[in-house]
């Protein structure tokens, strides 16, 4: 086990808890509405079709997979405690989207108005199921809990090679978080604070599950 991982882990839920306290007593409501309406002025509309697509990887469905595809393929290449540390991945998963599940039905935290959102028909699509609040936002904690996942698996499979190409792909993960982040909140589905909880809500449960990998 790496006691480090699994202590950052616990520090940032612990985080996740305490911001969610502040969340739901409404202290980031004015800063919330003030970058929404920065990024939305700032950025062009053309750009609307690229945001919205662009941050397919942290959807439900497909992140699952990548989440399965992972485990399938640590449960391969892994041996002994750690083959039975991989279990934790779908576990952890299952719990972010727990979570996540829970936040949205239970922490009174709307998520922008209608006149916001930027291309309300992908939003609430035909078959999409409709829930109250908006916090956390569950594509930026599948895309971070993702991200530390991939780079672990980078610094495994390229331990051998040099540091070079391990600095492209943390700054490709990186940059696609940060992506997938500035696209929510500037396509009006989530306010800057759901984006932080779901940061610090997929920081934790990935933290913690790479201290059994």
């Amino acid at each position: 086990m790496q006691r480090t991982a699994v202590v950052i882990g616990i520090v940032l839920f612990v985080l996740f808890t305490v911001f969610s306290r502040e969340v739901k007593r409404g202290v980031m409501s004015q800063v919330d509405f003030d970058m929404t309406v920065k990024l939305q002025d700032k950025i062009s509309s053309r750009f609307d079709q690229l945001m919205d697509d662009g941050a397919i990887l942290a959807d439900g469905v497909v992140s699952s997979g990548i989440v399965l595809g992972i485990s399938v393929w640590g449960l391969v290449k892994k041996k002994g405690v750690r083959k039975a540390g991989v279990l934790m991945l779908p576990l952890a998963f299952a719990t972010l989207t727990g979570i996540e599940i829970y936040g949205k039905n239970f922490v009174p935290h709307p998520g922008p108005p209608f006149f916001m959102i930027k291309r309300p028909t992908t939003i609430f699509p035909k078959f999409h199921v409709v829930q109250p609040y908006a916090y956390p936002s569950g594509h930026a904690a599948r895309a971070t809990f993702i991200a530390l996942v991939v780079l672990h698996l980078t610094s495994y499979i390229l331990r051998k090679k040099g540091t070079l190409g391990k600095y492209w792909v943390f700054g490709g993960v990186a940059g696609y978080v940060v992506f997938v982040a500035i696209s929510r909140i500037y396509l009006g589905h989530h306010w800057l604070s759901d984006i932080v909880g779901g940061i610090l809500l997929g920081g934790s449960l990935g933290s913690f599950t790479l201290g059994f990998l």
